[in-house]
């Protein structure tokens, strides 16, 4: 009675050999399984598709903190590095996700001091393809002001002025202000402001020939920097590849923008004020259009962070030096358009008066086209190099729409020289600031010295004297 037939005895003596290789071969696979999701071996950061860049300064030097041991968790990853002499780890990562790191400040020298608990440790969202995400830490001491970083700190060199989140030297404990720290700021502010006066150029153009106050040129800017992460981020092509399609593509929205919207509206003599909410709208429209088909996280674009220039002090990496280079030969081209071709000295003629030029037999229609080409051309390639020089989101443009006014208000309104020197004087005096008050301040400190020039000079300053009556 207890014996099974044969043939339901065969099937168990096979179901139970199939169970005891499963679980042979489960014992035999978690030596294995085991380390990988451990991540036994780094990955190389410079073939991975993702990676974060990790710098670590001193708030009162700006000087990098090397040999400090940093830990990055997150999507099964689980590594420990050490800071190298420039005080960063570049970290290859197996895809995108959450990672927290971790900084083991007590591994540090003890007159540098610690990093503020709530910048330690700091959780950073990498999306995918995203390359050398920046996460900034700052050792202050306990009489700094603790101002640390924020995760959407750029990757500037030595707190460039586009950059969100150093403290001012002035606030760490009265350790002074030294004079490599004095030509770091200058230098990072020089070349911050050529990549301003890029953008600034294109406002004071459109303004001088059309006397529109355009919102919206922010959007412009944004949409260069996210032409150069489509192209070199997402489909992999070389960097210069990604600002050659940021300018091309920025002229071309310049084209359609003044072709569907701008210049039916002139045609319908819609009023300057009118015209400026126009662009308000536009601006607020594009952004959350960029926010929709981007995401609202910090993008950055593939960037070396070890340096490549050192002045003194003061390093930088090669995009920094190539974004000064060609930003400089552009403006030095726009400046021979202006002075030396027949646009030039038509738009100039324009800017001084419309009905004249159109009296003299100047296409004023054309050579307002020509100036929106121009101008959103110039914005594409501010917008690129700016995404290069820090990072960018969907609303990089407009972060810097203040200082983009600013810097034309203060050169002189229509004019394009006078929008170069407003930009370069607004960025290096923005940086400067930061010795004495605290970074998130130093907005305020660039407006407030284009109040004092403007009461001294209220046409700016290469801007002419209007009468009065």
């Amino acid at each position: 009675m207890g014996i099974l037939p044969v043939e339901p005895r065969r099937r168990r003596a096979v179901g139970i050999g199939l169970i005891g290789m499963a679980f042979a071969a489960l014992v035999a696979v978690l030596p294995i399984a085991a380390p990988l999701s451990a991540s036994a071996d780094p990955i190389d950061p410079s073939t991975a598709d993702e990676s974060i860049s990790i710098w670590l300064r001193d708030v009162a030097t700006k000087a990098p903190v090397p040999d400090i041991s940093v830990e990055v968790k997150g999507k099964g990853f689980d590594e420990t590095f050490t800071t190298d002499a420039d005080g960063r780890v570049l970290v290859g990562l197996p895809g995108p996700g959450d990672y927290t790191i971790t900084v083991d400040d007590s591994t540090a020298p003890p007159e540098i001091g610690s990093i503020p608990a709530a910048q330690n440790p700091r959780t950073v969202a990498v999306q995918s393809t995203n390359k050398n995400v920046p996460a900034n830490f700052l050792f202050t001491t306990a009489a700094g002001s603790g101002g640390g970083t924020t995760p959407s700190d750029s990757t500037s060199p030595s707190t460039g002025a586009g950059s969100s989140g150093s403290s001012s030297g002035a606030s760490s404990g009265g350790t002074g202000i030294t004079g490599g720290l004095v030509a770091s700021k200058i230098v990072t502010g020089i070349i911050y402001g050529l990549l301003l006066a890029l953008a600034s150029i294109g406002v004071s153009l459109i303004y001088g020939t059309t006397g529109l106050n355009n919102f919206a040129h922010g959007e412009l800017v944004t949409f260069g920097a996210l032409m150069g992460y489509l192209f070199s981020s997402i489909l992999g092509l070389p960097g210069f590849v990604g600002i050659i399609a940021a300018v091309l593509l920025g002229g071309l929205y310049g084209f359609v923008q003044d072709t569907v919207l701008w210049r039916p509206l002139r045609k319908r003599g819609v009023g300057l004020v009118p015209l400026m909410i126009v662009s308000i709208g536009l601006a607020l429209a594009t952004r959350y259009v960029y926010s929709f088909f981007f995401g609202a996280d910090r993008l950055t674009l593939p960037n070396d962070p070890s340096p490549f220039l050192r002045i003194g002090s003061v390093s930088l990496r090669f995009t920094d030096v190539m974004g000064a280079v060609v930003a400089l030969i552009v403006l030095l081209l726009v400046a021979w358009v202006m002075l030396r071709t027949r646009l030039g000295k038509a738009a100039r003629a324009v800017s001084d008066n419309r009905s004249l030029a159109a009296a003299s037999g100047i296409d004023v229609d054309g050579v307002i086209r020509w100036i929106w080409i121009g101008g959103g051309a110039l914005a594409g390639l501010s917008g690129v190099l700016i995404a290069y020089y820090q990072s960018l989101r969907w609303d990089t443009g407009s972060q810097i729409l203040l200082l983009i006014f600013a810097a034309v208000t203060l050169g002189g309104l229509g004019s394009a020289f006078g929008a170069l020197v407003g930009s370069m004087v607004i960025s290096v005096f923005m940086n400067l600031s930061t010795l004495f008050i605290p970074d998130n301040l130093k907005y305020v400190a660039a407006l407030a010295v284009m109040i004092v020039i403007l009461l001294v000079r209220p046409q700016g300053i290469l801007g002419r004297r209007e009468r009065i009556g």
